[in-house]
């Protein structure tokens, strides 16, 4: 096939990177830092003969090669969070994978050009994650229809070409969004918060539907506490600013707000460091086990529990019902999990019972419960105007 004018602009820049980074020893967004988790290939079976096309290598014989590329694997937050996936997939179904971490750093220009080199190496299934891959996604499947393409977190326009070679999965966010909400409001009114105003804050990294999911359902699941809770809201505009984010939260602070949730990715560590610095105020983390992250770390104790997006689970399932059987694996679609899935949730500790008490914390599983038998149904962001969305929060 004839290499796009931006594809070979696209390998021209993982030559240049590669030379820059031998020359200087690479920087916090020095792209294609790759791990590979199992490089022994699997010889082919005896007298057997070798499988033809990617569906070959799930119905036994070679390897499914799996490229994972994300910006940092130890962000703490949903890059992380696929990281883990792979990491089990490796543990748990290492016969059947081979699988490759790489890390692009945090300048997502260089994106593209790691996916390129992943395709053009011979992956089978390649994995990313984000919105700022959207038209990655729907421009370098097409150049490789034999190759499975998985997007977390982001839906592509399956109307631009054929995309049947690409799954994007989405995640019911605003189920443990409201789980989030309805642990603020305990906190909030309760013995432990800073002061005695009903005020909860939230920071969002950029103000898009995917974040919007998870603020609908802390709105809901607040003020299906305690109709009186008030939500202050502000957006960084990126997920690594933590400068930012951290002087949002200390906004929101001091207008009375003492526990925050923050959805901002690697910004929304600053969101946890001004928590820190204030008594009786407590943040709630995202996406991954943040509480659990931070072991040892004095930032600890000031993270009440986190809004798990679990795309560990998720990659790990999809991975083993594609063993099974690749056309099971809806290709060509999106995806959408949640708390059937055991893909969202939030994580129930000691800290969470110590911040709230354990009759709150029953209460905030029956809540569980009732979303689960779907007697509680959330809002969804992509189903609400701007308008709808405002007057949820703000209500």
């Amino acid at each position: 096939m004839k290499k796009s004018i931006k594809k070979a602009a696209a390998i021209a820049l993982t030559a240049a990177m590669a030379v820059s980074m031998t020359a200087c020893g690479g920087g916090s967004d020095a792209p294609a830092k790759t791990e590979a988790q199992d490089e022994a290939a699997s010889p082919a079976p005896e007298g057997g003969e070798a499988g033809s096309g990617k569906e070959a290598d799930a119905a036994g014989g070679e390897k499914i090669k799996l490229t994972l590329c994300i910006g940092r694997k130890t962000d703490l937050s949903f890059q992380q969070s696929a990281y883990e996936g792979t990491v089990r997939i490796q543990e748990e179904m290492g016969d059947r994978f081979e699988i490759n971490v790489v890390e692009m750093g945090d300048d997502t220009t260089k994106w593209q050009a790691a996916f390129y080199d992943a395709a053009d190496s011979g992956a089978d299934i390649i994995v990313g994650t984000g919105f700022q891959n959207k038209e990655n996604f729907e421009t370098i499947p097409q150049e490789y229809p034999d190759t499975k393409f998985i997007l977390f977190d982001q839906d592509v326009d399956y109307s631009v070409g054929d995309l049947s070679n690409v799954l994007t999965v989405l995640f019911d966010s605003n189920q443990s969004g409201f789980l989030a909400g309805a642990v603020a409001a305990y906190y909030t009114t309760g013995e432990n918060a800073a002061n005695t105003d009903k005020t909860i804050g939230f920071v969002g990294g950029t103000e898009s539907t995917t974040i919007n999911n998870f603020m609908v359902g802390y709105a809901e699941g607040a003020k299906y506490v305690d109709p009186e809770i008030k939500i202050l809201t502000a957006f960084v505009g990126d997920f690594m600013d933590t400068a930012k984010a951290k002087d949002l939260t200390n906004a929101q602070i001091s207008e009375g707000a003492d526990i925050v949730f923050q959805v901002a990715g690697g910004a929304g560590n600053g969101v946890i460091e001004a928590a820190a610095e204030k008594d009786g105020v407590m943040a709630i983390g995202v996406d991954s086990d943040q509480y659990q992250a931070l072991e040892g770390s004095n930032l600890q104790p000031s993270v009440i529990t986190s809004s798990l997006k679990r795309l560990d689970n998720a990659l790990f399932k999809i991975c083993s019902d594609y063993v099974q059987d690749p056309s099971s694996v809806p290709f060509g679609t999106t995806a959408t999990y949640g708390l059937e899935d055991d893909a969202v949730g939030i994580v129930f500790n000691e800290n969470l019972e110590k911040s709230i008490g354990a009759e709150n914390v029953a209460k905030v599983e029956e809540i569980l419960a009732k979303i689960q038998a779907g007697e509680i149904v959330v809002s969804a962001a992509a189903d609400l105007t701007a308008d709808e969305i405002k007057a949820i929060v703000n209500e």
